[in-house]
């Protein structure tokens, strides 16, 4: 997927990237580490296969990867003086310290504003970033900017939008996949080995090619 993803950006550009910043959702904390590993591991395989096969001089683009947690407990009250209309903490608040992840550059990041209830902060593991070098203020000033992207709302919603856009994706599968695959039983799947990969490979249904390169899912 990276490296398609890689070409197409070379398609349309002509050049490579310079910087790769990856938001990766859905991960539990026991799987940071490993998944982790594994999905970096194959974003540098992915940019080694094409600058080898292009013969690409350019230098290699640096890779910030973050996992965005949405299902936590977390919650944050504030003064009285300091909450919005809702009761919650105004949009762009940051949590940083003091209640982070002991191995992981992490943060809490309120982005959107309270309608109703008390908010959700999304939480955010920083797992490599080759791009701010570890200045997380930026990475904090980017991903509550990437919050106001999504284009189907007016305000700041609670994550990037890109991550936004992924579950959209993701949630229409089915419409993409051929009705004769189990898509259901295999959203229950844990070990690797009985996943056929090339079974649902074989089972996508190519997009019009009118589409194809647009955001149609919005």
């Amino acid at each position: 997927m990276m490296r398609e993803a890689l070409d197409k950006f070379g398609a349309i550009n002509r050049r490579a990237p310079d910087r790769i910043l990856f938001y990766r959702d859905g991960l539990s904390e026991g799987e940071y580490e490993v998944v982790g590993k594994k999905e970096i591991g194959a974003i540098e395989s992915a940019i080694d296969a094409i600058w080898q096969a292009r013969g690409v001089q350019t230098p290699k683009p640096a890779i910030t990867f973050i996992v965005v947690g949405k299902r936590h407990h977390v919650r944050f009250f504030p003064d009285k003086q300091q909450a919005d209309r809702s009761g919650n903490c105004p949009a762009g608040f940051v949590a940083d310290r003091g209640i982070g992840n002991p191995v992981a550059q992490d943060f809490y990041l309120l982005s959107h504003g309270g309608l109703l209830g008390t908010s959700r902060p999304s939480h955010y593991i920083v797992l490599r970033d080759d791009i701010y070098k570890q200045n997380i203020g930026d990475l904090q000033e980017l991903s509550f900017a990437l919050c106001h992207a999504y284009a189907r709302a007016t305000r700041s919603v609670s994550i990037p939008a890109p991550v936004y856009y992924a579950d959209i994706v993701c949630a229409r599968a089915a419409f993409h996949f051929d009705s004769r695959l189990d898509y259901d039983n295999s959203m229950t799947v844990s070990d690797e080995g009985l996943f056929n990969i090339d079974e649902w490979k074989s089972g996508y249904r190519q997009l019009n090619g009118e589409i194809a390169k647009t955001m149609y899912f919005i």
